[in-house]
C-alpha cells in the first residue's frame, strides 16, 4: 500500500467519524423555542442610608444587603448544579474528540514511516 492510499483511507475514515458525530448529538429541533433563561428573583437592598442615618437604619440596610447577596449566592449555586451534568458531558465529548484526533495523527505518522 502506498503512502497516498494509506492517507486517502485515513482521510475517509476520519471523514466518516466526523460526519457521524452530529448524528449522535441531541440538538434541539429546528423550530423549537429557546428555553427561557432564569433570572434571580432577589430583592435588592435600597440605597445606603448614609453616615447621618441612625444605627438602626444602618443595621436594617445591612440586613437587606446580606439577604440580597445570600439570595444571589443561592441562585448561582442552583444554576451551577443544573449546568454541571451538561459541562461534564461536554468535557467528556471534548476528551473523546481529542483522543480520536490524536489516534488519527499517530496512525498517519506511523503510515508515513516517521
Amino acid at each position: 500500500m502506498t503512502h497516498r492510499s494509506v492517507l486517502a483511507f485515513a482521510a475517509l475514515a476520519l471523514a466518516g467519524f466526523v460526519s457521524s458525530v452530529p448524528a449522535q448529538t441531541n440538538a434541539p429541533a429546528a423550530g423549537a423555542a429557546p428555553a427561557a433563561i432564569p433570572k434571580p428573583s432577589c430583592t435588592k437592598a435600597g440605597e445606603y442610608p448614609g453616615n447621618l442615618a441612625s444605627d438602626t437604619q444602618k443595621r436594617e440596610w445591612q440586613k437587606e444587603y446580606v439577604g440580597y447577596v445570600d439570595c444571589l449566592k443561592k441562585f448561582i449555586e442552583e444554576e451551577q448544579a443544573l449546568a454541571e451534568p451538561h459541562v461534564k458531558a461536554s468535557n467528556a465529548a471534548i476528551n473523546e474528540y481529542n483522543a480520536a484526533v490524536k489516534a488519527y495523527n499517530e496512525q498517519v505518522q506511523k503510515a508515513k514511516g516517521d
